[in-house]
C-alpha cells in the first residue's frame, strides 16, 4: 500500500537538511516544464555558487555593501 501524505511528510522531517533541500528540489523540478539550455546553465551556476557558500571556499558581501557600492557607483 503507497505511503498517506501525512506518512510522507513525517518521513520528510527525519530526513537531514540536505537530503530534504535536495527532495524539494527535485520535486520541484518535476513540476516544472524543462529548463531550457540557458536556463540549465544558470541553474547549474547558481548551484554552484550555493555550494561554495555553504562549504565556505567563498565568503558572502553583505547585502548593504553591495548596494552602497553600486549606489556609489551610480552617483546615487
Amino acid at each position: 500500500m503507497p505511503m498517506t501524505l501525512a506518512e510522507i511528510l513525517t518521513a520528510t522531517r527525519a530526513l537531514p537538511t540536505a537530503e530534504r533541500e535536495e527532495l524539494c528540489t527535485q520535486i520541484a523540478q518535476s513540476l516544472d516544464a524543462p529548463l531550457s539550455v540557458e536556463e540549465a546553465a544558470w541553474a547549474e551556476t547558481a548551484e554552484r555558487r550555493a555550494e561554495e557558500l555553504r562549504t565556505g571556499a567563498v565568503k558572502g558581501v553583505p547585502a548593504d555593501e553591495v548596494f552602497a557600492k553600486a549606489r556609489k557607483r551610480l552617483g546615487l
